[in-house]
């Protein structure tokens, strides 16, 4: 499941750069807050990574840290849409944000039955 885990992260912090090329040089605001984004979902895989070391050393209370951490990522990035007037949340990165805290409960549960 950590696995999944960082492929999403990754395929999310991948999307959202390349929606922020794609606005070229209008909406800093969005464009500011895409990037940011990327930059949380890239945290997501990073703290997804350090889950997987932890697992392979058995030091599972790291692990759950680490995974707890990854599926706070997305909040941040959600609440700083909320910070600009006028910025919607776009669908496509709400679904992707559902879909990587499911992952991530799935594996906190997983790691919680191996302790």
């Amino acid at each position: 499941m950590v696995g999944i885990g960082m492929a999403n992260a990754t395929s999310t912090s991948l999307y959202l750069s390349s929606q922020t090329r794609l606005l070229g040089t209008t909406n800093d605001s969005t464009k500011r807050v895409l990037k940011e984004c990327a930059e949380k979902y890239t945290y997501a895989n990073d703290a997804l990574q350090a889950s997987a070391q932890d697992l392979a050393n058995e030091a599972y209370d790291y692990a759950s840290m680490h995974i707890a951490a990854a599926s706070d990522y997305p909040s941040v990035c959600h609440n700083m849409f909320k910070r600009y007037q006028g910025l919607v949340y776009p669908p496509e990165l709400a679904r992707r944000e559902d879909g990587l805290k499911r992952i991530c409960d799935v594996a906190l549960g997983i790691v919680q039955n191996l302790d």
